[in-house]
């Protein structure tokens, strides 16, 4: 008995040990660094500090200010904070160095980074992306559809041209909205054919992304949903199909370019749902009452549903949509087109129809 005992008590100091080393080794890995958050108009606000879409911790704004003691094993990540009321959260380097946070919480867009060079790089790209915007659009004679593409290779110089770098992934990942299937896999190769090991987070949601879209392109068969409608009826898409052409249309109340475009989706439905034309509108509100004022006042008679969770409403999830507005067209259980906008959207239409 007494050896057990002393085997037993022998093992446990092992362990202990062992576990000491694994913590000094980790330790080691981890540097702690500081990110301090000073943003005005905060008081009596939460801060959550988030990466890869998961809480790591939350802290009260007290006069404008909040600390956080992060501990890093990975490379060089992005980080984001969240406050209620942002529609989305705001992401940003840190090098694993202290960084501070600093500007107003009603203007998020604008926060400056400080002490992180990579987000240096990111601004600066920003700054590169505002400013060719401005310039095209003060271009008469450029179509959008032209400086849309201009913006667009723009990115894609900058990815294609530092494949190596996170915030190269991030640009990626950040307009991935502006690349087809075919584009994104070009970008991605080129950054594992120049180091076959390499892997960010925003990497692989740009990969997952594009196995996601690649699965509701024209010609796939639909993937199914249901979510409630206003009075929290449930409505499942191939039910809501069958024998019909139907568009599913993700917007928003809030999205400007989306109640732009709900006039021509108007005309669609009263031109040719006699037809065999409907609509399921698919919000990506999070307001129930701004919801419904919106459908009202663009007098959108169709089906709406939404699970109010805003940019991660479900369906939207699994359509892959990174912008809004967008729309899937199905027929017979089977995608049949995507993001139809204006006469596309009535020649479609007429073609599917005959």
């Amino acid at each position: 008995m007494q050896l057990q005992l002393m085997i037993i008590m022998k093992n446990k100091t092992l362990l202990f040990a062992a576990a000491l080393l694994v913590l000094a080794a980790c330790t080691e890995k981890q540097p702690q660094f500081k990110i301090n958050v000073d943003l005005a108009n905060t008081e009596g606000k939460t801060v959550y500090l988030q990466k890869d879409g998961k809480v790591l911790d939350s802290a009260a704004l007290v006069n404008w200010k909040a600390e956080f003691n992060t501990p890093v094993c990975t490379d060089n990540e992005m980080y984001s904070i969240m406050l209620d009321g942002w529609r989305r959260p705001f992401f940003f380097f840190t090098d694993n160095n202290d960084v501070v946070l600093e500007g107003d919480a009603q203007n998020p867009n604008n926060i400056e980074v400080k002490g992180s060079e990579s987000q240096d790089r990111l601004v600066a790209f920003m700054n590169s992306y505002d400013a060719l915007e401005v310039k095209l659009t003060a271009d008469s004679t450029t179509s959008q559809a032209d400086a849309d593409e201009i913006l667009k290779m723009h990115c894609f110089d900058y990815v294609w041209e530092n494949p190596k770098d996170v915030v190269a992934h991030y640009v990626m990942y950040r307009y991935k909205w502006a690349f087809g299937p075919c584009e994104l896999r070009t970008m991605i190769d080129n950054i594992h054919h120049a180091d076959s090991t390499l892997s960010s987070s925003n990497l692989r949601l740009v990969e997952e992304y594009v196995e996601k879209l690649e699965r509701v392109q024209a010609g796939q068969p639909i993937i199914d949903f249901t979510q409630n409608d206003p009075d929290g009826h449930p409505v499942t898409l191939s039910k809501l199909a069958e024998g019909k052409l139907l568009l599913v249309d993700f917007w928003a109340s809030w999205c400007p370019d989306c109640r732009k475009e709900n006039p021509n989706v108007v005309e669609a439905y009263q031109k040719f749902h006699d037809q065999g034309f409907d609509i399921l509108g698919v919000s990506f509100d999070t307001d129930k009452e701004a919801w419904l004022a919106a459908i009202e006042k663009d007098g959108l008679t169709w089906t709406h549903v939404s699970d109010l969770q805003g940019w991660n409403n479900a369906a939207g999830v699994l359509y892959s949509i990174a912008f809004i507005p967008q729309n899937v067209l199905i027929k017979d259980g089977t995608i049949v087109a995507r993001n139809l906008e204006g006469y596309a959207l009535i020649r479609e239409i007429i073609a599917q129809l005959q």
